[in-house]
């Protein structure tokens, strides 16, 4: 990439998404509450794709020419973004916000695959295989989405290979933290699900001390979606734990004294 275009690339990636956005012919300012205007289509959003990981190495013109050829859409949280009946092929760029991607284990219950945030995107697989949705897709909070479609999706992959190469390698890397997953869903026993979350959330207590942390602390309903089992089962493990005093919550932090111990319990 040339100079000018790293500068380019800079710039768009330090500014917050510009207000380009056209809803119902009207321009929109995205840093003011827009929770009147939620599943509403937007025309243009300049600067929609400034965060995708995916195009990281794009020029700030290449970009802009991509994000025209996006179908753009804000969700409020708890909005289905894509459903698994949906019969499009269309690629998903998440611009702002946070979704979650669901699906079933066994016939009723339903769990959580992954979080996809600012920076993602999801459904490439239907739109480069032969295959039709498989999950459920939920937003998160508000939430800003660009569409591709599928024709038009492969025509960019053509255009920019360094973006192909990225691609099969974030797919790689996909397909390896999906087995991973449906194989801990497959053979773990609950307990032992929601112990693997526990360590999953946690990371070092920046203080030192031994301790992990995990901050906020997750709803109930939150482990349970993960870890594909019931509210009721979570309660019982975390009670558990706080007993043996391997847990402890202060405020809205989840201290973990133990990992080791958890992850022996993880285990049995």
């Amino acid at each position: 990439m040339s100079p000018t275009g790293d500068m380019e690339r800079s710039v768009a990636e330090t500014q917050r998404i510009s207000a380009f956005v056209k809803v119902r012919g009207k321009s929109l300012d995205l840093s003011e509450e827009t929770s009147e205007i939620v599943g509403t289509e937007l025309d243009t959003l300049r600067g929609g794709l400034a965060k995708i990981k995916l195009f990281s190495d794009l020029t700030s013109e290449s970009l802009y020419g991509l994000e025209k050829r996006c179908r753009w859409q804000q969700f409020a949280a708890n909005d289905v973004v894509l459903d698994r009946t949906d019969g499009s092929r269309e690629v998903f760029f998440v611009a702002e916000g946070s979704v979650r991607v669901m699906n079933y284990i066994g016939e009723d219950r339903e769990v959580t695959l992954a979080e996809m945030k600012s920076g993602d995107h999801f459904g490439e697989l239907a739109a480069i295989g032969p295959r039709e949705r498989t999950a459920r897709v939920v937003a998160i909070e508000k939430t800003i989405v660009g569409a591709m479609g599928r024709d038009r999706f492969l025509e960019m992959l053509l255009e920019f290979p360094q973006v192909s190469l990225r691609l099969l390698h974030e797919l790689a890397y996909v397909i390896s933290t999906m087995n991973e997953r449906v194989a801990t869903l497959s053979i773990a026993k609950p307990r032992q699900r929601i112990y693997m979350e526990l360590m999953r959330l946690a990371v070092p207590d920046p203080r030192g001390g031994g301790a992990w942390l995990i901050e906020p602390v997750p709803q109930h309903n939150e482990i349970a979606s993960w870890a594909g089992v019931d509210e009721i089962e979570v309660a019982q493990a975390i009670g558990t734990l706080a007993r043996e005093k391997i847990i402890e919550r202060k405020n809205r932090t989840l201290i973990i004294h133990d990992r080791a111990k958890i992850h022996e319990m993880s285990a049995m």
